[in-house]
């Protein structure tokens, strides 16, 4: 695996002990310091081109760097035709707050990056290791592709897209119990029922909602850029539309239950009301559901070869 190591000449002597990696790795470190406003030397474009990936140390120095700068945006640009994950970030100071880097370094705090932050032996020895077993995931994940018999990718786009429809399940079974009159919801055996559904949507969702914020990086090296875009509209569809947007607005009949003892069940007219309100809350959810269907069935076969 070809790699090119881009940093800014101050810290050459840590990018020269993170480019010994395994023998698996050929890591490219230039020699040559560029001054503020020289172009890219064709032998530095070259390098990249030629390279399987790009590592970038940043730091406080490099952010300042117009060449580092230059080195990552024809990186990213290299990255966009791939299609697929080229460009890693090393992040080699601890107080660097990457959100406030300019651009382009601001964008690898959404994005996964390396801390070698660590300056000591040990530390620097870590930063190496972590390295590593990036850029050995990264070329097992490509061998996958190549070889798609036993692809970890199909494994991972199988359990997204059941973890999708367990979703969908789990919503279906909450909107198919809401959907009874309240003066039905408030018997034992539906409050029963009612609590036993709400339970499993709430066990699931504390997991399953988290999780899809943490997905991109894998979706990025496994899939490419397209991939993430897509995933990520989809997600905020999820959390915003249906997780707390429509499915939470089901609250409101599971209050109108708790209230019917001791407001509804003697105030005809409020217990119309509430009853009014339980039907727009669940009819309001059955388009967001059909999309949610929609959306899913759309992406995951995005993900299938």
């Amino acid at each position: 695996m070809r790699v090119f190591i881009s940093h800014a000449w101050e810290d050459k002597p840590l990018a020269l002990e993170l480019a010994k990696l395994p023998d698996f790795v050929h890591a490219w470190v230039d020699i040559q310091e560029l001054s503020g406003g020289q172009v890219l030397d064709p032998t530095i474009i070259t390098a990249i081109e030629d390279s399987h990936v790009f590592i970038v140390l940043v730091s406080r120095i490099s952010v300042a760097k117009d060449w580092v700068a230059k080195e990552i945006e024809w990186a990213l640009d290299r990255e966009a035709q791939k299609d697929r994950v080229f460009v890693l970030p090393v992040v080699i100071d601890s107080d660097l707050d990457l959100t406030m880097c300019p651009p382009p370094f601001a964008q690898f705090a959404n994005q996964l990056f390396i801390d070698a932050s660590d300056r000591s032996e040990d530390g620097i020895a870590a930063s190496r290791s972590a390295i590593a077993s990036t850029l050995f995931r990264w070329a097992s994940d490509w061998l996958e592709r190549l070889e798609p018999k036993g692809d970890s990718n199909r494994r991972f786009a199988e359990q997204l897209e059941r973890d999708l429809l367990e979703y969908q399940k789990r919503l279906f079974a909450i909107k198919a119990v809401l959907a009874w009159p309240l003066t039905t919801l408030v018997e034992d055996d539906a409050v029963a029922h009612l609590i036993t559904v709400k339970d499993s949507y709430n066990e699931f969702t504390d997991d399953f909602i988290p999780r899809l914020a943490g997905l991109d990086a894998e979706l990025r090296w496994r899939f490419g850029v397209a991939a993430v875009r897509a995933f990520t509209q989809l997600a905020t569809f999820i959390r915003n539309d249906v997780f707390h947007g429509a499915a939470y607005a089901l609250n409101d009949v599971i209050e109108s239950i708790n209230a019917y003892d001791s407001e509804l069940s003697a105030n005809a007219e409020a217990l119309a009301a509430a009853e009014a309100r339980r039907e727009t809350r669940v009819a309001a959810l059955e388009p967001v559901m059909a999309e949610l269907v929609n959306r899913t069935a759309n992406y995951i076969d995005t993900l299938k070869p």
